[in-house]
């Protein structure tokens, strides 16, 4: 709910927590609308990082992103965050979406853009609105 305040003027989708529902939501919403920007959020257990994931695999395959990470990890750190880059999203949705997401984008050769972000739990950050702040401002800077 954070989150939604301080993103309130950007567009968001909320995926269904299913594997094949959320693969195809992913891809109708960047088919349909030809985003240049997308950012998706997700929670990692344990961390205490927020982590910048720069590739979605699955079995042998793998796309990289096409983000300007480093311009993220830059604004992220400036603004006092422990951040790291990471080649692993994880073997769960979090990974599925990224994957579906940046396939759809490369075999489209659509100029959109994306990036998945994981946080620690909201309950793990001291001040989950300055998060959100800092979230909105980078991505509304673009």
């Amino acid at each position: 709910i954070i989150f939604d305040k301080a993103l309130s003027n950007l567009e968001k989708l909320y995926l269904k927590n299913d594997f094949k529902k959320c693969e195809e939501q992913i891809k109708s919403a960047i088919s349909s609308n030809r985003y240049h920007y997308i950012f998706a959020l997700g929670q990692k257990p344990i961390i205490k990082s927020i982590y910048i994931e720069l590739v979605g695999c699955s079995n042998e395959t793998s796309f990289q992103t096409n983000f300007n990470y480093a311009a993220l990890l830059e604004y992220l750190s400036g603004s006092g965050y422990k951040v790291k880059t990471s080649s692993n999203a994880g073997n769960y949705l979090c990974n599925h979406v990224y994957f579906h997401g940046l396939k759809e984008i490369y075999l489209n050769s659509y100029k959109t853009h994306m990036i998945f972000i994981h946080t620690p739990y909201l309950k793990n950050i001291s001040d989950t609105k300055h998060l959100a702040n800092t979230f909105s401002n980078f991505f509304l800077s673009l």
